[in-house]
């Protein structure tokens, strides 16, 4: 039979990584019976790797939600999958943004394709990593903090009222989010992985995953150099994110101060080790989860007395906004700023300057031309000749 495999993150758990592989890799793909296809249709802001979006994606005009413009991009690209199944005997869609958008706003995305399978001859098989929920929490808040611009997201939120107000449609009970995913289309079919480096053969995601799927990373396949997203520290994310709660700030001038905070993170880390858990706190807060976690375990990786993820808590302090290290950051981030500016006014002021010298000597051979029109003539008629 013909499968349809759903890769559907989570969040954070190296789903750019898994996109890039298939994407690099389409004809090594093809040859072996699998195709990443890329479709027509595309959202505004948003890469077309991410060719599972159609599954989830929500349409506003005027902001009011446009469910029949939902529809036909559903449509138009499932069927193009109805055709793509002629050629290829499996087919690889990826979104990490269904597994938030299957809890509420698709609710019937799993029984749309579990139907779909039945009427056009395919299984759907999913494939979901997940990270322990502690670490997974505190990365999504400084990712959202370092990425805020213009209040596109929730990152002038403190840590201490974020992680108090955790919105359901993160599904942070593994648990409860797969058992809905199960009811319509079977345990069997739920692929479950940690999102732990150390699990993964060589240590490499995109090794996982064409595992997963039957596969193996050999050399045929292209990797891209690992990029390495780098997040902010304890003081740097406080400090960008009391600069998200300005008013008056442009995207531009947000992105700039980030790199600004960039620019000296590790130092700060260095300086100042803590995690925004404390130990106690981090316990308290996976306590929520273990009964769970074991299930899925249990029941979704066949692992009857393991726990889904490795539960130690390093003995690190909690960060606090009152600390001795944050006046030392503010003065880094200030000097920082200042250098860069004056940087770059430094390279805006060659470029004018190399810009200022090539009319200048435009403007002698124009003046020549006009001192010795005859001269200038004759050497055009010559050319003509040539």
């Amino acid at each position: 039979m013909k499968t349809l495999y759903l890769h559907i993150g989570t969040p954070k758990t190296g789903t750019s990584a898994i996109q890039e592989l298939c994407v690099l890799n389409q004809e090594t793909l093809n040859k072996k019976g699998y195709c990443y296809p890329v479709f027509k249709t595309s959202y505004a802001g948003f890469s077309k790797r991410r060719n599972g979006m159609f599954l989830q994606k929500s349409i506003y005009k005027d902001g009011v939600r446009q469910t029949e413009e939902e529809k036909k991009f559903f449509e138009e690209n499932m069927n193009e999958v109805f055709h793509l199944f002629k050629t290829y005997d499996n087919v690889i869609l990826s979104d990490e943004g269904i597994w938030a958008a299957s809890y509420e706003l698709r609710r019937s995305l799993w029984k749309d394709l579990k139907e779909l399978g039945g009427s056009h001859d395919f299984a759907v098989k999913v494939i979901v990593y997940l990270r322990r929920q502690d670490v997974y929490m505190v990365s999504r808040w400084k990712q959202r903090v370092k990425g805020n611009a213009l209040k596109k997201s929730d990152g002038d939120i403190p840590w201490e009222e974020y992680i108090a107000n955790v919105p359901e449609n993160l599904q942070l009970d593994y648990y409860a989010a797969l058992e809905r995913i199960s009811a319509a289309l079977g345990k069997e079919n739920i692929i479950v992985r940690r999102y732990e480096r150390g699990s993964f053969p060589d240590g490499l995601i995109q090794a996982d995953f064409l595992k997963v799927i039957g596969l193996e990373l050999t050399d045929e396949y292209v990797l891209e150099k690992e990029t390495v997203n780098q997040s902010l520290s304890g003081n740097t994310c406080e400090i960008k994110r009391v600069v998200n709660t300005l008013e008056d700030i442009t995207e531009k001038e947000s992105l700039f101060l980030r790199r600004a905070l960039l620019g000296y993170s590790r130092i700060s880390e260095e300086a100042y080790p803590r995690s925004m858990f404390s130990v106690q706190e981090a316990k308290d807060f996976m306590e929520k989860f273990r009964q769970g976690n074991r299930k899925v375990a249990k029941e979704y990786m066949n692992e009857p007395d393991g726990e889904l993820f490795e539960m130690s808590f390093p003995d690190a302090e909690k960060w606090e906004k009152d600390n001795p290290y944050m006046l030392d950051d503010v003065i880094r981030f200030a000097a920082e700023s200042d250098i860069s500016v004056l940087r770059r006014m430094e390279e805006e002021n060659k470029a004018l300057k190399d810009e200022l010298k090539s009319l200048r000597t435009e403007l002698d051979g124009l003046k020549n031309k006009l001192r010795h029109p005859l001269k200038t003539g004759i050497k055009i008629l010559l050319k003509k000749r040539k």
